[in-house]
């Protein structure tokens, strides 16, 4: 049993719905993909790393106590988005290339945050969120049930997390400048799977009607672009399981939304875009990216609704 399965929402902190709250309030979206074009608001990223130990710690996700890690696949990163609006108010944004953030990862960084800001970054603007890899150095929360694997709270773990945290928000806000906001929606295809579509079909015929698959494929993306600059960093929010890198892998990993901020990233650079701070986020833990090494986690009773066409096809 995963360690973190019954988590659907990953945003760790205090008065979490007062945050978003305050974002939808900021970007002022109402079913438009351009918040204000005569840029009321400044817009900052940062990005630091926060890899940890590389060896000899117990991963976070699985709780499996033989996953130790033993090396690095990808470097970790803390990814940090500010957005002021033009009556001072702000929010931040923080993702985490960890399994989840934690309540006093989260208390440790706002005293850091009090100390060099006073009052302006504070437990009702701050929110910081994880992808939910299960290929990260463990021992980082407070919580027994979460660090029984590590066999017990791992400084080196929590320190390098924190540290990554403050210095990311220290470099957004560093960077802030006037910029606009973007927010878009969309189906992605050929992303993910439902793990379970024999259960799925448990659903009453008239609930399941209302939808086209029985997995949410819709992402959505928001686009921060500075006015001198040009796009500067994006997140985005879609329902896909971090669990491609297998309860027996020892690599430190992002798994599959590390890989997407960095593979677009690494895009950016290559296109001579600024330094871009990329994240996808993970917002629903029903679902799970499909991989031919991890067959054990998707059911094969019920066929994909594609199957099933090419079946009555043929």
């Amino acid at each position: 049993m995963e360690a973190s399965s019954f988590l659907r929402y990953q945003v760790r902190g205090f008065g979490s719905f007062r945050i978003w709250q305050c974002l939808l309030l900021l970007l002022v979206l109402q079913n438009c993909s351009l918040v204000l074009s005569d840029s009321p608001y400044l817009v900052g990223m940062g990005s630091y790393d926060i890899t940890g130990p590389a060896a000899d710690v117990n991963m976070m996700g699985y709780a499996n106590t033989e996953q130790v890690a033993s090396g690095i696949h990808f470097r970790l990163k803390s990814r940090a988005f500010i957005v002021a609006g033009p009556n001072g108010r702000r929010v931040v944004f923080v993702n985490l290339d960890a399994c989840m953030a934690s309540q006093l990862v989260n208390i440790k960084v706002l005293e850091r945050l009090k100390a060099r800001y006073g009052d302006l970054y504070n437990e009702n603007n701050v929110a910081i969120s994880g992808i939910h890899t299960h290929a990260g150095p463990g021992g980082y929360l407070q919580y027994v049930v979460y660090i029984v694997t590590s066999l017990g709270f791992v400084r080196q773990s929590f320190d390098v997390i924190v540290d990554g945290i403050e210095k990311s928000i220290v470099e957004a806000h560093n960077n802030l400048h006037p910029g606009k906001i973007y927010v878009n929606k969309g189906d992605l295809l050929d992303a993910g799977v439902n793990r379970s579509p024999s259960a799925y079909l448990n659903n009453p015929a008239e609930e399941r009607s209302k939808y086209k698959y029985n997995v949410d494929k819709e992402m959505t993306l928001v686009k921060f672009v500075d006015d001198e600059s040009g796009p500067v960093g994006s997140f985005n929010w879609f329902a896909t399981h971090g669990t491609s890198m297998s309860r027996t892998n020892s690599l430190i990993s992002g798994d599959n939304k590390g890989a997407a901020a960095r593979f677009m990233e690494d895009w950016a650079e290559k296109n001579g875009l600024p330094k871009q701070t990329g994240v996808a986020s993970s917002d629903d833990l029903g679902f799970l990216h499909m991989t031919s090494v991890l067959p054990r986690r998707v059911s094969t009773i019920i066929p994909e609704p594609d199957e099933i066409s090419m079946l009555h096809a043929t």
